[in-house]
């Protein structure tokens, strides 16, 4: 799959968050599984009609980790988490 292909499947470009956008984007494979997981919450938070900002992509996250059930998948969506947690300003 292309990296221009791979970014419109997963609509970063819809990000309020050009910051968080930019380093899921350039990401490379070292963060692939995390790219799915923020691609996945982002496609739920759209078919939801919900407005796609940190606060609702962290809320989608936590979800997701309290419905998995494995492991490495549960690692995963923790550390992405962890990393929009990072991008999200305080007052939010």
């Amino acid at each position: 799959m292309s990296k221009a292909t791979m970014h419109q499947t997963y609509n970063f470009e819809a990000l309020h968050d050009k910051g968080l956008a930019e380093h899921f984007l350039n990401a490379g494979k070292h963060l692939s599984g995390e790219v799915e997981v923020l691609g996945s919450a982002i496609r739920c938070i759209m078919l939801t009609g919900d407005n796609l900002s940190n606060k609702e992509i962290i809320l989608q996250l936590i979800h997701a980790l309290e419905i998995t059930e494995e492991p490495e998948a549960c690692d995963v969506i923790r550390n992405t988490l962890e990393i929009v947690v990072g991008f999200t300003r305080d007052d939010i």
